[in-house]
């Protein structure tokens, strides 16, 4: 039987022998005294009373055990709540001891570490004793050493007083020396700031001296041609004296002849000049002076456009770049830069709801409200611009190069102007109108300077060759002619948009596969 069951039973039997059990003193009942003379009446009375009292003594008697039953009752509710408490704890404490056990378990584990630490210690402890008395050993060695060092220290401390001033000529010496040595080490400076300084005039005059060569070699052909000139120009002149003789039989025909003469002198004078021209103009100019040239003259261009993307949304973008100031033959004047650093690079496939440009030149900015596709590349955009906005600035034009398969080497010049380099190009075979530029196989990873779309190029003389329309080749921009236009700004129109980037399209796919 459950334990906890008995102790329950037991607890209510206990509980209900306390209740029916009477504690208090029996009741001394009064001694009858018998009078044969009374009347049976009033026994019977009495015997009515001593009833009515005895009821309700019983009476009072179940009410108590009823107060007594509903108390003993709590009790046994209470200690039920007990109970179950008590069963909590000891299940706890079930819990607690296994617990208890574990740890006793991981205790007893690092106990056994523990004395395996204690005799690994133990161990070692053995070996610094060795090692102490070994070190004892030595130390009573030393101690015997420093004896004898001690007595050597005093013979040589009687021998330190001639040694000092030993010393002191010594430290004379030293000084002396140092001082020399100060002296020399600052002439080894001076020398070698002299030295340095001789290697960078060596370098300046190196430079100078390409440069001179340079000049040397335009100056020997400009003296090649002159000569050739003043040849011809002295071969002309004696012909006319020679003339100038033959008709001397009137002053009319000698007027005549000397006027003649003067429009051929005028004529070598003019061909003289047109020559010395073509010779500043011809002649080769540096990657540094032609970028400097660009950066001086540079043009700020910015598209601002708002696109509808995914999901339907509209964001503004901002499209920048720059480029120089160009002019033709005919006077007229243009900006160029990349359909890629526009809203309107080719491969993109985006609804434009508004597009605006603007260039900035120095600290002012003007509205631009139309621009052209080049007919030749139309990936490459023309900005036509007024004569009467060019000539409010200040900037230099680039003149367009008429002979650029005169030179082997181009400059070219990236449109952000973050690097500039120079490359070997030749004519594509497939067409007259592109150059193919030699690119690094590993571009900038082994190479200072790698082309890329966008690049200007540049001839050695500072004119403009074309612009690269993928990394390794250039469209040659002899003509600045139009194969489309788009108005800008206010006059905008979606749909012709579409229409122009449909035909461009159609017209990058006809040029050579390589150039695409």
């Amino acid at each position: 039987m459950n334990k906890t069951l008995m102790l329950v039973i037991c607890d209510f039997l206990l509980l209900s022998m306390l209740a029916l059990a009477r504690f208090d003193a029996p009741e001394i009942e009064p001694k009858v005294t018998l009078d044969p003379s009374a009347v049976s009446t009033t026994a019977e009375a009495e015997l009515v009373s001593l009833l009515e009292a005895s009821l309700m003594a019983e009476e009072s008697s179940r009410a108590d055990l009823s107060d007594k039953l509903a108390e003993t009752r709590r009790q046994l509710q209470t200690k039920t709540h007990i109970l179950a408490e008590q069963e909590a704890a000891l299940a706890a404490s079930q819990a607690s001891l296994s617990e208890a056990t574990a740890i006793a378990q991981d205790l007893a584990a690092a106990k056994a570490a523990s004395e395996r630490e204690a005799l690994r210690l133990a161990e070692q402890q053995a070996q610094t004793e060795q090692a102490e008395k070994a070190i004892a050993a030595r130390l009573e060695a030393t101690r015997m050493e420093l004896e004898s060092t001690q007595k050597k220290r005093f013979e040589l401390a009687q021998s330190l007083g001639s040694l000092k001033q030993e010393s002191a000529r010594s430290q004379a010496r030293i000084s002396h020396i140092e001082e020399a040595l100060i002296a020399r080490e600052i002439a080894l400076a001076e020398r070698d700031a002299a030295l340095k300084q001789a290697q960078a005039e060596t370098a300046r005059l190196a430079a100078e001296r390409n440069a001179l060569d340079k000049q040397l070699e335009v100056t020997e052909t400009a003296r090649d041609l002159l000569e050739q000139n003043l040849v011809k120009e002295q071969e002309e002149k004696k012909a006319a004296i020679a003339r100038a003789e033959q008709l001397g039989q009137g002053l009319s025909e000698i007027g005549q002849n000397v006027s003649e003469l003067e429009r051929e002198m005028s004529t070598v004078a003019t061909t003289s000049q047109y020559i010395q021209k073509e010779i500043i103009e011809s002649r080769p100019q540096t990657m540094s002076e032609i970028y400097s040239h660009f950066q001086n003259n540079r043009v700020r261009i910015d598209f601002q456009s708002t696109e509808k993307g995914l999901f339907g949304l509209i964001h503004p973008k901002t499209y920048s770049s720059n480029s120089v100031l160009l002019k033709d033959s005919s006077g007229n004047y243009y900006l160029i830069t990349h359909s890629q650093n526009s809203p309107f690079a080719l491969h993109k496939n985006v609804e434009l709801q508004t597009v605006s440009l603007t260039i900035r030149i120095a600290n002012r900015h003007y509205a631009i409200d139309q621009i052209a596709f080049l007919q030749s590349d139309p990936r490459v955009l023309l900005i036509p611009l007024s004569k009467k906005l060019v000539e409010d600035t200040e900037l230099r034009s680039f003149a367009i190069a008429e002979q650029p398969d005169r030179w082997e080497e181009a400059i070219l010049i990236k449109s952000d102007e973050s690097n500039f380099g120079r490359a070997e190009f030749r004519r594509l075979t497939q067409s007259a109108q592109f150059l193919q530029i030699q690119r690094p196989v590993l571009g900038e990873l082994f190479s200072d300077y790698a082309s890329s779309k966008g690049d200007f190029a540049f001839t050695k003389n500072g004119r403009l060759i074309g612009m690269l329309t993928n990394i390794k080749h250039a469209v040659v921009i002899d003509r600045f002619i139009a194969r489309d236009y788009l108005d800008l700004g206010d006059n905008y129109d979606a749909a012709a948009r579409l229409r122009v980037m449909k035909r461009l399209r159609e017209q990058v796919q006809q040029l050579p596969f390589a150039v695409q």
